[in-house]
Order: C-alpha cells, then structure tokens, then sequence
C-alpha cells in the first residue's frame, strides 16, 4: 500500500481515530535509534515532535528548511538570514529532504490537533 493510500484510507477515520493513528506512527518513529551524527541538530523533549531542532536554538530544521524554499532563498542567504553557518543551513536540508515522511507526519498531526480544538485552518489546495 503505498503512503497516499494510506493517507486516503486515514482521511476517513474521525479526528480522534486519526490523532490516535499519528501518535501510534510517531511513538514508533521515536523507537527507532538514531544512528546519524549531526554537527548542527539535536533533538529536544517534546510529546509527540520528533524531528530535530539547530543546537542552541529552539528552531525546527524544517522551519529553516521551508523558509528556505517558500522565499527562494539560496543556502547562502538562509545563512545569513537565520545567523546560522552555512554548513548548519546544508545540514538542515540535508536532513529534511532525507526525513521527509517524519515531518509530514507531523505536519499533519499538528493540523488534526488544530482542527480537534475547533482551529480554522487554510486548505492548501490551489483552487
């Protein structure tokens, strides 16, 4: 089954079915070891957000990561705009394009949490 059948077949579940689904996927995620050494990026305590943050900061390496993206900025000016060595910026990448169901998993977890406290969302469908 691939991960947008999986993620149909979610859809259709309530919002506390889903929110009950992610946390299980997310617990799992946190049991598996960690075997990368990164410079730049850590992991910090948090309930149910496993992705890592930039050492010292409490900033997501997917915040830079999106930014980056969103605004068309070159790894050079995110640098410079985070305050960050470029190397950090590249290791920020580096492991979000290499994490990239981790944070959507999460991403969609922090939107059922949302949506379950009655938060008005944007869709981020194009019409």
């Amino acid at each position: 089954m691939s991960l947008q059948q999986l993620k149909e077949k979610a859809c259709q579940l309530s919002v506390s079915d889903r929110l009950e689904l992610l946390s299980a996927i997310v617990r799992s995620l946190q049991n598996t070891p960690e075997i990368e050494n990164w410079q730049y990026l850590t992991a910090r305590p948090h309930a149910w957000r496993k992705q890592l943050y930039i050492k010292g900061r409490k900033l997501l390496a997917s915040t830079i990561w999106r930014d980056t993206i969103a605004n068309g900025m070159s790894p050079e000016q995110a640098a410079e705009n985070w305050d960050l060595p470029l190397s950090a910026i590249y290791e920020a990448i580096n492991y979000c394009e290499s994490h990239q169901e981790l944070l959507k998993l999460e991403a969609d977890e922090e939107r059922y949490r949302l949506e379950a406290k009655g938060v008005q969302l944007e869709s981020t469908n194009a019409a």
